[in-house]
């Protein structure tokens, strides 16, 4: 399986692959599951990489599962920031990489993506996709499709990076060569929804810019 490419863009998720919020996130489903009597387990196994509104009506009453609900539960979520850490090498990693030719596709709201990466010190780049703004969210590609076409590429010549099968199959319905962050989900879980190959730091990566195309390369 390659374990290096070469690439005109890169794309991010970003809980998870950028950010590690697992730790809030799971805290704050596990607060309204029990006022609900809702299967956690079940709930959690679904909800990474899948936007908050999906969630809620696939296992909440219909009259919680609004968008009132979703900015309720982020506000609470925003609110504490404690377990909530960048993946390693992250920042290093970004200021490898010209601004000109990365993207965020996230499938958070925007307030809550923002905010998330203030905390973090992590620049907003020029083209950033939130939920609020893509119309069909992970699992399809509509997402990274827009982001690398905003980036002026054709979505087959990006890589993108993910944490979560919802996005993995985004990414790779897109035509991305995609790489696994192993943070909500085991490498075997990841190497099985399709990735070509899986980090858990960006310091594992060899990357090196020639004639304006990024190369990255797993390091030994």
């Amino acid at each position: 399986m390659a374990k290096e490419c070469v690439a005109d863009g890169i794309l991010f998720d970003l809980d998870g692959t950028l950010i590690n919020t697992i730790e809030c996130t799971e805290k704050i489903y596990r607060e309204y599951a029990e006022i609900y009597n809702v299967d956690i387990e079940k709930l959690l196994d679904f909800s990474h990489g899948i936007q908050t509104i999906a969630v809620l009506k696939k296992f909440f009453p219909e009259d919680f599962a609004t968008n009132e609900s979703v900015i309720e539960m982020e506000d609470k979520a925003l609110k504490d920031a404690s377990g909530v850490h960048l993946v390693p090498g992250t920042l290093e990693f970004l200021q490898k990489i010209p601004k000109s030719c990365w993207g965020i596709v996230t499938s958070g709201t925007h307030i809550m993506a923002k905010t998330r990466m203030g905390q973090m010190g992590i620049e907003i780049p020029k083209c950033f996709f939130t939920a609020d703004i893509v119309p069909r969210s992970k699992p399809f590609p509509d997402g990274y499709i827009s982001c690398a076409k905003s980036l002026g590429f054709d979505p087959k010549n990006c890589v993108v990076f993910e944490d979560a099968p919802a996005g993995v199959k985004a990414g790779i319905d897109a035509g991305c060569f995609v790489i696994g962050v192993i943070s909500s989900h085991t490498e075997k879980q990841l190497i099985d929804s399709g990735v070509s190959f899986c980090i858990s730091s960006y310091d594992q990566l060899d990357v090196k810019i020639i004639d304006g195309k990024i190369h990255l390369s797993l390091k030994n």
